[in-house]
């Protein structure tokens, strides 16, 4: 089983996404932030779910089905451990 650390960026987008949807639907937010965080730390047992980047930099994204376009989880494997990097939604604009 690997260990799943969420670094602090990635703690703020999950704040940043929680705070968005809050203002819409408290209990939707935190139905979406519970699918999140139960999918980030389901890299523990099954670190390669995710699609690889392709990109060469051993980066890895996972789709966290909710809602129309769901989010996605941008992570890392170094040796046994997952690094979480990033947390965004489905439409939002992010780095590739």
């Amino acid at each position: 089983m690997s260990k799943v650390i969420w670094l602090p960026e990635a703690l703020t987008d999950l704040v940043r996404l929680f705070d968005f949807l809050k203002l819409k639907n408290e209990t939707t937010a935190f139905q979406a932030a519970q699918a999140i965080r139960e999918a980030g730390f389901s890299l523990a047992n099954v670190p390669y779910k995710g699609t690889a980047f392709g990109d060469g930099s051993g980066r890895r994204k996972l789709v966290v089905p909710f809602g129309k376009y769901g989010y996605v989880i941008h992570y890392f494997l170094e040796d046994d451990t997952v690094l979480i990097l990033r947390v965004y939604h489905g439409r939002e604009n992010r780095p590739h």
